[in-house]
């Protein structure tokens, strides 16, 4: 599976300094309510089955990969930051099976074919080569599998409050569109989407089963302001 002619990136100094206090975000009323609809989102795409290879990559703490294990996949998670992977490997104890690797989206150190499935969520932002990352998921996944790419819409009033914040992190993301993560992905095959985070984040500290139904309203009317779009591609089909 794994590469041993690929160099090892140089450190990402935005994540190396948030990921001690990453995974806090998720512990929020808002953030736990955005990672579930984004993951259900992702993984109604991705639809993993017990046993296949996925990879993550730009993994982060491995909280895609870990919940990948949990229902059965045999999983690999590739982020560029050593601090990030800290996490990770030491949040994987209670689960047997997952690997990470440090590289760059757009080198990675594996296999051509090897991958059933590859995730690629929240990561496309932060490259420096979208489409050599797209390539490389491309590359590693076996004829007839999948990639999913999950990305932060440019529209909304998400994109607007990450664009005015200080965080490091947002400072040198980009954001896309729909119709951009289907020209990206257009060129490998015909491409799938799903949308979701319809609550703004000014709710964010609502009762869960109002922001739950203005998720379903926003779905049905307020599409185009979807705070997360999700899109699969078929590999060499």
């Amino acid at each position: 599976m794994f590469r041993d002619d690929v160099p090892p990136p140089p450190p990402w100094q935005p994540f190396d300094q948030a990921a001690a206090a990453y995974d806090g975000w998720f512990e929020s009323p808002l953030g736990a309510f955005a990672d579930r609809v984004e993951r259900r989102a992702l993984f109604e795409l991705l639809g993993p089955e017990p046993g296949e290879l996925i990879l993550d990559v730009g993994c982060g703490t491995g909280r895609y990969v870990r919940e990948l294990a949990r229902r059965g996949a045999r999983t690999v998670g590739v982020d560029p930051s050593t601090a990030m992977l800290a996490v990770a490997r030491v949040a994987r104890a209670p689960i047997r099976g997952p690997s990470y690797v440090r590289a760059t989206g757009e080198a990675l150190p594996l296999r051509s074919g090897a991958f059933d499935g590859v995730i690629i969520a929240t990561t496309l932002e932060f490259a420096a080569d979208p489409g050599a990352l797209l390539a490389e998921a491309v590359r590693v996944s076996r004829a007839g599998g999948r990639v999913v790419v999950g990305a932060l819409s440019r529209r909304g009033p998400w994109a607007a409050r990450r664009r005015r914040s200080r965080s490091p992190l947002w400072t040198v993301a980009r954001f896309f569109t729909e119709g951009d993560l289907r020209a990206m992905l257009g060129r490998y095959g015909p491409v799938q989407t799903q949308r979701a985070l319809f609550v703004p984040p000014q709710l964010g500290s609502a009762p869960p089963p109002l922001m739950a139904l203005l998720e379903r309203l926003g779905a049905v009317f307020a599409g185009r302001w979807a705070a997360f779009v999700a899109a699969r591609v078929d590999v060499g089909r």
